[in-house]
């Protein structure tokens, strides 16, 4: 297996990341063994819902690339969590040569094995580009969001050496770099308020 050493994340961690770059067209992908695909999906939507209730969000099921592209023109949810674990390389191939017609206004994840995202990183490059450092190992953890999401702010303090303080002011002063991380930030501070406008 030619996977690179992927980053582990609990449902509830990867729903906080996620909640933080909604607004923006973000790929991602998740991955576990195939028989724990299901639990991984299911706390991935209870967890959201736990964040915010209105959020819309789908799961597809598609047993096929082509299935795929046509399972995600249907659908307007702003998060979608695509059950891959059946993909193989010629899946992946297809994807990577049509990726335009991945285009998702949202958030997508890409919920599958590590033997098919072996195959995705050697049939897709273009596709693993997109989903760049958005991929993580499912890990079971039952602490909860709260618990993420202080580990979360730990670890964000220490990557930028600042406190929740310093992020707050220089929001406010509109000096906050928008590296995707601060953004992150503000939003588990609850002080999502602070956030400009995206993409420009």
């Amino acid at each position: 297996m030619n996977v690179p050493s992927v980053p582990s994340a609990s449902a509830a961690e990867l729903a906080l990341r996620s909640i933080a770059l909604r607004g923006t067209a973000v790929y991602g992908a998740y991955l576990a063994a195939s028989g724990e695909i299901d639990t991984a999906i299911e706390e991935l939507d209870e967890e959201l819902e736990a964040l915010d209730r209105s959020i819309q969000s789908a799961t597809v099921r598609p047993r096929t690339g082509e299935q795929l592209i046509a399972d995600l023109a249907a659908t307007s949810a702003e998060f979608v969590f695509v059950d891959a674990r059946l993909f193989v390389a010629l899946d992946w191939g297809l994807l990577d040569r049509r990726r335009s017609s991945l285009a998702h206004a949202g958030v997508l994840i890409l919920i599958t094995t590590f033997s098919s995202f072996d195959e995705l990183m050697q049939s897709a490059p273009n596709l693993a580009s997109w989903l760049g450092a958005q991929v993580f190992a499912y890990v079971r953890d039952g602490a909860g969001v709260e618990v993420a999401r202080a580990r979360r702010l730990d670890a964000l303090r220490t990557w930028a050496s600042k406190s929740d303080a310093d992020i707050i002011h220089a929001a406010e002063d509109g000096t906050l770099p928008r590296d995707p991380e601060f953004a992150e930030w503000l939003v588990l501070l609850g002080r999502g308020d602070l956030l400009g406008p995206r993409g420009s």
